[in-house]
Parts: C-alpha cells; sequence; structure tokens
C-alpha cells in the first residue's frame, strides 16, 4: 500500500426501498473487517455531500439502484457536480437491479448489458469496475400501479410474483467478493 497506512474509503450510495443501503453497509463491513477505514454516505443528504473532501480519500466506492432504466437522482446529480474531483480518483461502482437474478442467461445477459448503457448516458464519469448486484422485490413498499409493473417484469424474468411478499435476490457472496477485490485494489496500489 506504499505510505498508506489505514486505506480511507468512502461508500455513497442513494437507494429506494433500502436493499442498496443493506449492501452498501455490508461492503463497509467487510472493507472494515479487512483493515478499510471507511465512511459511509447516503446521496440524499446534501449537506454532508457537499462538505465531502474526495481528495481524503483512497478508494471511492458509488452504489445506486436501477428503477425503469434510472438511477436516483441524488447520486447521478452528485457524479455530475464533483465528476473532475471523482475522475482524479480510484473509484468503483455498484448497480442493485433485479435483472441481476435474472436465472434465464439470454435475457439476463440482454438486461445487464441495456443496464451497463444506461449508466454510461446517466453518469458522466466512467468506472474501472461496475458490479451488478441483484436487489429485491419489495412488493410492500410499492404503489398500486408500480406492483402491477414489478410483477410483469418478475414474471418475465422467472423471478416470484406473490405480491404479498417481499423477496431477496442479493447473493451476498458476491457482494463480499465485491468488498474483498476493492481492499486487495487498495493494497496494491
Amino acid at each position: 500500500m506504499g505510505s498508506i497506512e489505514i486505506p480511507r474509503v468512502l461508500i455513497l450510495y442513494a437507494t429506494r426501498e433500502g436493499q442498496t443501503e443493506k449492501i452498501a453497509v455490508r461492503i463497509a463491513e467487510h472493507l472494515e473487517r479487512y483493515g478499510a477505514k471507511v465512511q459511509l454516505d447516503n446521496a440524499r443528504n446534501s449537506a454532508l455531500t457537499s462538505a465531502l473532501n474526495l481528495a481524503s480519500f483512497d478508494l471511492l466506492v458509488f452504489g445506486g439502484s436501477m428503477h425503469a432504466g434510472g438511477i436516483e437522482p441524488e447520486l447521478v446529480d452528485f457524479i455530475k457536480d464533483r465528476g473532475e474531483q471523482i475522475r482524479q480518483q480510484p473509484r468503483s461502482f455498484f448497480l442493485v437491479l433485479l435483472s441481476a437474478a435474472t436465472k434465464e442467461p439470454e435475457l439476463r445477459k440482454k438486461w445487464l448489458a441495456d443496464a451497463r448503457a444506461k449508466i454510461h448516458e446517466q453518469l458522466t464519469v466512467s468506472f474501472e469496475e461496475v458490479e451488478m448486484v441483484a436487489g429485491a422485490l419489495r412488493y410492500s413498499k410499492y404503489s398500486v400501479p408500480v406492483r402491477w409493473i414489478m410483477k410483469r417484469i418478475a414474471a418475465k424474468a422467472g423471478e416470484a410474483t406473490d405480491t404479498t411478499k417481499d423477496y431477496e435476490y442479493t447473493d451476498w457472496q458476491q457482494v463480499e467478493a465485491y468488498a474483498r477485490r476493492m481492499f486487495d485494489r487498495l493494497r496494491n496500489s
């Protein structure tokens, strides 16, 4: 790690139903267990994010979710507004989306390629690594129209359609492996 004693990592996330936050917390826990100092922030807290000194971190990790083709605007805006500073730092992005849970290989490949294209359209900064993480179906948190749309998408993907229950598809081993790769990257820089 060169002269870096304890690597500092910023994890800045945006969430709608809470799954991205849950994943961000787990990534932070793994990184801290490996020996990093982590600052975990919600992009919705503009007072906090406006005061961030990005140069004080050894790695920037951003996380958002994709719904109807869009990443949370507060995260997109932060990356756009601070793009020049972000480009100067090692960085990674994790995207939480139901498409990553799709069992049908061709459909999954198509949907994830579409998600990658939408990331490049929406974010003004490119990322060396983009991790696609399966999220959750939180039928209990959706409005009636969204519940209906999500049920149709889930049916097409071969996932659960009982709207009286919530379903979590996150592969926690994948999340840990992603955190490990981020820490190894810090150690080898």
